[in-house]
């Protein structure tokens, strides 16, 4: 019988320990004896079988190994298989699903976390080239997981350098511990530095294919969720004109008729002539004249995606004022494709969170505080398409995001944030989230809700909500800096040092009461 209440305890600690946050904030999650294993990643053949099913030479996947064989703590290992995706399933995105957690199960039976693996397609001769990674597998980037990396010149040193890119985006993705992190990010960074330089002189590699810049966009998207957004416009400006090359296709683009008068003759007799002048639209309204959406499949929707979340780290970063009208354009867009075509409910509460951002940190722009109470609506309806237990990490991004549009509808109508409605949205967000798997998103979090006890305790005088408030600061600077993302982590110190000095004021305003035995309280305020 003692055995039994032993394990029911067992399973009640579990329960209610499973999502809380680390004590001691200071803590180094790597022990200091821990070495780094090698990342193993596979590589499957890029060309099918014969009819007998003798593996034929497969110079391309020979060749992916060398290329990459040159970044430190890799190992590459071949799954000698050649895979596609089936297209006798019905549904396209079920399809590319199910493609890549049979590619990934196979190359964990071997201990690899990383797969890359394509064709080279028979009809327009393109290296089509997938990206499998656990990461990439998991809820929070399902809409990510379509993407394809194509390649008209595939031994090109631009190819080569973006599977760098993807192949370092999964030692980043597995890296644990502040100095492992940061070593992570300084190579990404390092290796998007020169095509950032190249991509701001205007050169988009179209010669070489659009996979360098799907790529690059991809790793400025990793790097922009460790706090270093500064990859965010130049991915931008090199990933639009595929979007708008697609909206292109699917939408008719009016032609207005302009007459123009031109001279003619010896006498400069004028002829009413009739031009047509192609008008060029904008993206927003691109996307609003989108009708036929089974024309989206899963990489076009990947692509998009990609888009609008690079558009939405951009406006988080006030780097971009003209892109709100089309990030919320590109999210309602994709939320209408899956909630029509029969998508997933988490791809659906993906593109309505993404859209709920979007809106809500246009609305902070524009102080629309009617905006920010769309934005609150679109998260509430993300929210009841996610399961708790099964998708904690999309959900505590969700939650965090609404709770962060009350605040905004706060501040937007100079009234008082309701600390009923806010703080335990925040507090859900922290316990479901492990701030050792997403030690960002843990900090942006637990810094957003010291930011509101700060502000609540400031109005209050409340020397012990500040209190909190200063833990929260310190934590938020630890996971921030557990994430090698410093921007973020000097905000945190220097909320930190503001609700100390807050402390200090309010200690010295009571001791001036108590002194005097409230005489004193309104010379002291």
């Amino acid at each position: 019988m003692a055995g039994f209440w032993s394990m029911v305890g067992l399973v009640f600690k579990s329960i209610f320990t499973a999502g809380e946050t680390v004590e001691n904030g200071s803590a180094s999650v790597d022990g200091p004896d821990e070495r780094v294993e090698p990342c193993l990643y596979a590589v499957a053949h890029f060309v099918p079988e014969d009819p007998s099913g003798t593996p034929l030479p497969d110079q391309v996947g020979d060749w992916v190994k060398r290329t990459l064989s040159d970044i430190p703590d890799t190992a590459p290992l071949s799954l000698g298989r050649h895979f596609t995706i089936s297209t006798d399933i019905a549904d396209a995105f079920q399809a590319v699903r199910e493609a890549h957690a049979g590619v990934l199960n196979l190359a964990r039976r071997q201990d690899a976390t990383a797969v890359f693996w394509g064709q080279t397609n028979p009809v327009n001769g393109l290296l089509e080239v997938h990206f499998s990674n656990d990461m990439l597998v998991s809820p929070l980037y399902e809409l990510l997981l379509p993407l394809v990396h194509t390649f008209r010149q595939p031994q090109h040193k631009d190819t080569a350098a973006a599977l760098h890119i993807l192949l370092i985006c999964e030692l980043l993705a597995r890296a644990r511990g502040r100095d492992l992190r940061a070593l992570q990010v300084a190579r990404l960074a390092s290796h998007l530095d020169d095509l950032q330089e190249r991509i701001n002189n205007g050169e988009n590699f179209t010669d070489v294919g659009q996979g360098v810049t799907t790529a690059y966009a991809f790793g400025a998207v990793m790097l922009a969720e460790t706090g270093e957004r500064s990859y965010c416009l130049s991915a931008i400006r090199a990933i639009e004109p595929i979007v708008r090359q697609f909206l292109t296709l699917v939408t008719e683009t009016p032609k207005d008729s302009k007459t123009i008068k031109k001279p003619t003759g010896l006498l400069n007799e004028r002829v009413v002539q009739q031009e047509t002048v192609e008008t060029i639209k904008k993206t927003e309204d691109m996307l609003r004249g989108v009708a036929d959406l089974s024309l989206i499949d899963p990489e076009r929707s990947a692509i998009m995606a990609l888009y609008g979340t690079l558009l939405n780290w951009s406006m988080v970063s006030n780097m971009n004022a003209r892109s709100g009208a089309t990030a919320i354009g590109v999210w309602k867009l994709l939320e209408r494709r899956f909630e029509l075509m029969a998508g997933t409910p988490v791809s659906r509460a993906i593109a309505i969170g993404k859209l709920g951002e979007a809106t809500m940190i246009h609305a902070k722009e524009i102080d629309d505080i009617e905006m920010a109470e769309m934005a609150s609506g679109h998260y509430r309806r993300a929210l009841g398409l996610v399961n708790t237990k099964a998708h904690t990490v999309l959900y505590a991004q969700i939650a965090y995001g609404l709770a962060e549009s009350v605040v905004a509808q706060s501040t937007i109508g100079s009234i008082g944030v309701v600390a009923e409605q806010v703080i335990p949205v925040f507090q859900a967000a922290l316990k479901v989230c492990s701030r050792r798997d997403h030690p960002y998103l843990w900090g942006r979090a637990m810094f957003a809700l010291g930011s509101v006890q700060f502000s609540l305790g400031a109005a209050e005088k409340d020397l012990k909500t500040i209190s909190h408030a200063r833990m929260n600061f310190s934590q938020a600077y630890d996971a921030f800096d557990e994430a090698a993302a410093r921007g973020a982590a000097r905000a945190a110190s220097g909320s930190f040092t503001r609700a100390e000095n807050m402390m200090h004021q309010l200690s010295q305003r009571q001791a001036v009461i108590d002194a005097t035995g409230g005489a004193g309280e309104a010379k002291a305020s």
